[in-house]
């Protein structure tokens, strides 16, 4: 969720985001550290309200430094991120193999592929492994789409594909990651596949 572009979508979150802009430093530390132990021990969608909410305050907070002024004392569960000193709080994406799993509070590698533990990097990385051919129909090549005979079928059973993984990951890969996270994000959509939040449906655990 970067708000850089001109895009129309990312200038709405720029909107979004003033509310927490308003916060003085002390009450967005506060919201920031109750926040993550509202979401502490699940594993969340990405498309959550919730979750949404506190990127954006975490984005906020991260552009002020707030974790750095040691303003309030987040959950006693989350360690300190090598990378910004936030909260430790991973994201899971398709692209887990080469970016790792993502920090919330700065986009950047909050663990690498190969420091995620042991018991669950296979898991990972089987799922992402199937993930890249299903996610790469989209971005075919002429020749490519024209070789696969009818491009409209093939691009559709990516994405019913898509789904399924998605709701894999959701309904599998997050749970076991909380063994080892104090609360996990999963990635829920897909847009080059025009996978929705709400076409994702599996039953929680």
């Amino acid at each position: 969720m970067a708000f850089d572009s001109n895009d129309p979508l990312d200038q709405l979150w720029r909107e979004y985001s003033l509310a927490f802009r308003e916060f003085d430093d002390i009450t967005l530390a506060r919201w920031l550290a109750q926040t993550l132990g509202q979401i502490q021990g699940k594993a969340w969608r990405q498309s959550h309200p919730l979750v949404g909410a506190y990127r954006l305050a975490s984005q906020v907070g991260h552009d002020k430094q707030i974790w750095h002024k040691r303003l309030a004392t987040p959950p006693a569960a989350y360690a300190e991120s090598a990378c910004c000193r936030a909260p430790l709080l991973p994201l899971l994406t398709r692209d887990v193999r080469g970016d790792g799993l993502i920090c919330q509070h700065c986009n950047e590698t909050l663990v690498a592929f190969e420091d995620i533990a042991t018991e669950i990097r296979p898991d990972v990385e089987n799922w992402a492994a199937q993930y890249d051919p299903v996610h790469a129909v989209a971005h075919w090549d002429d020749r490519q789409r024209k070789s696969a005979g009818n491009y409209d079928r093939a691009y559709e059973n990516a994405a019913q594909e898509a789904e399924r993984l998605l709701a894999r990951a959701g309904g599998e890969l997050a749970p076991k990651l909380l063994n080892f996270y104090p609360a996990i994000i999963w990635e829920d959509h897909d847009e080059c596949l025009e996978v929705r939040p709400e076409d994702i449906q599996f039953e929680a655990k």
